[in-house]
């Protein structure tokens, strides 16, 4: 790893993270990451968060097909339906709110509870579902 080290990245990604949160509380601020209610919001608004946010590990189109550096493992493809099946969207909710760890994954993704409020991580639960179609 280069000289800014995962801490430094995780700063680093978290300044890259919308404007939006700064009007609305975080999702571990509002609800301690605790998913609730409909899970899936709007994947329009999912997109733009997805695009600025997570695409640079999980690729535009949530294949992995970029070369992510940091990691020896790439993230799973989130485009293939078999695999997405078998995730619930509680389960993407805390992937995201609290990082992969969390969640038995790897230790490389974030969470990102701090930075995003509970809606956008439901809309960028509803944005994922469109890449497999579930």
């Amino acid at each position: 790893m280069n000289r800014i080290g995962f801490a430094g990245l995780a700063v680093l990604l978290a300044g890259l993270v919308s404007a939006q949160v700064a009007e609305e509380q975080s999702a571990l601020a509002t609800d301690n990451c605790v998913p609730a209610g409909d899970l899936r919001g709007d994947a329009a608004r999912g997109a733009e968060l997805h695009l600025e946010n997570c695409a640079e590990c999980h690729g535009a189109s949530g294949k992995t097909d970029v070369i992510v550096m940091h990691m020896d493992v790439p993230p799973k493809d989130q485009s293939d339906p078999e695999y997405m099946r078998t995730l619930t969207d509680a389960f993407l909710y805390l992937a995201v709110c609290q990082g992969g760890e969390a969640v038995g994954r790897s230790a490389v993704m974030q969470g990102w509870g701090d930075y995003f409020s509970d809606q956008q991580i439901k809309d960028l639960i509803a944005h994922m579902r469109g890449f497999s179609g579930t």
